[in-house]
């Protein structure tokens, strides 16, 4: 087997065939790791030209890809790192691996990127592994094997929704919530004269623009909002129209008198999807339009798909979805050494470094304040002693 690193800008259509045709047969589907996702990202975000991706080869075919950029500054960590973080949100970000060939491909990505690491990074971070994913545990066992030193920088829980035969996707909300809930869809049918409505817009060319107009114009427009970082809406809505071309995007519209109050935008990844984004009119907000699009987007799924899960993707402590979401699953953002000596002792004590770290800024920013008053109150003497 062979592993090299191709920009992605310049992948050749040889190269992105064999690709998309990994991606078919991956162990755990990632669209956030094919080339409908990853090639808007490198032509559109600003750091596009340094997106690279990390390919195993065997016998004219791909069996394992990972998207990877470099960073000097990956979490709290200051370290040359290179990382699966090839947009904003990692969300699931796990590599595609061939199941005839995995356990070998696995080794020789990590080979590949430990020949590579003086130019990119001397650790590898991956974002948003789910815990006990066939992925997740070859790619622990495999560092293992190779005496590679790994450390679990965050590992929580975020809500998810498995399928149930009866549809039921709200018995563990209790029944106040339910109550507040059905009084908000009355409000919103005396208000517009007419009941909420649910529809599925992704083949409607206009509907990703108004989706980047909803999230831009409420609270997450500072930095959330696609419309904060140059580049991002056009590549969100390239992903997005590749993904819609291929009936694998579901962009779920909640409308009233003709009035869109939420959306919500599912990819297709395998037997699920995950949940990408979520906006609301903020104008409309004392009706809670937001909640009532995912409770009715479980309708839609059990009816209208033959879904198995849905993952929120959501950040940690999303008390939100958590409350919302009836299950569970676990993600992990685990930082690998590639082979060197100093860097294995690095990832090693990582559990020591860390923490210190935090009480170092901790300690450092009263200081810091106290520094800038002293300075501050000097000048002001020497501008009364002139």
């Amino acid at each position: 087997m062979n592993g090299r690193l191709i920009p992605v800008r310049d992948i050749s259509a040889a190269d992105e065939r064999r690709w998309r045709q990994l991606a078919e047969r991956a162990i755990d589907a990632n669209p956030l790791g094919e080339p409908d996702c990853v090639i808007p990202a490198a032509r559109y975000q600003e750091f596009g030209s340094e997106i690279v991706l990390a390919v195993v080869e065997h016998q004219d075919r791909f069996v394992a890809s990972l998207p990877l950029r470099p960073f000097r500054y990956w979490y709290d960590i200051h370290y040359p790192i290179i990382a699966n973080r090839i947009r904003r949100g990692a969300n699931m970000a796990s590599p595609l691996l061939d199941p005839d060939f995995a356990p070998e491909a696995a080794e020789s990505l990590f080979t590949t990127l430990a020949r590579e690491r003086r130019h990119l990074g001397h650790l590898l971070g991956l974002d948003s592994l789910r815990v006990g994913s066939p992925v997740e545990r070859l790619l622990l066992d495999t560092a293992q094997r190779m005496g590679l030193r790994t450390y679990i920088r965050e590992d929580f829980e975020r809500g998810f929704l498995v399928r149930r035969p009866n549809g039921d996707y709200t018995g563990h909300l209790n029944y106040k919530y339910l109550w507040n809930v059905r009084s908000r869809r009355r409000r919103i049918a005396a208000h517009f004269d007419s009941g909420p409505v649910l529809r599925d817009r992704a083949q409607d060319t206009r509907a990703l623009d108004e989706f980047v107009e909803l999230e831009a114009s409420g609270y997450k427009a500072g930095n959330v909002a696609l419309t904060a970082v140059p580049g991002d809406p056009q590549y969100f809505c390239e992903m997005c129209t590749r993904f819609a071309r291929d009936r694998r995007l579901h962009l779920l519209s909640l409308e009233a008198g003709g009035i869109t109050l939420a959306m919500l935008i599912w990819l297709r990844a395998g037997d699920g999807f995950l949940q990408l984004k979520t906006a609301y009119d903020e104008r409309y907000r004392c009706f809670g339009p937001g909640i009532i699009l995912q409770i009715d987007s479980f309708s839609f799924f059990h009816e209208q798909t033959d879904g198995s899960w849905i993952d929120t993707c959501a950040s940690p402590n999303n008390d939100t979805f958590l409350k919302l979401f009836p299950d569970r699953t676990r993600i992990s953002t685990i930082l690998f050494s590639l082979g060197g000596r100093v860097d294995a002792m690095i990832v090693g004590n990582m559990q020591r470094i860390f923490p210190a770290q935090r009480l170092v800024r901790a300690w450092g920013s009263p200081f810091k304040r106290v520094a800038k008053r002293i300075v501050s109150q000097r000048g002001s003497h020497l501008s009364l002693a002139e």
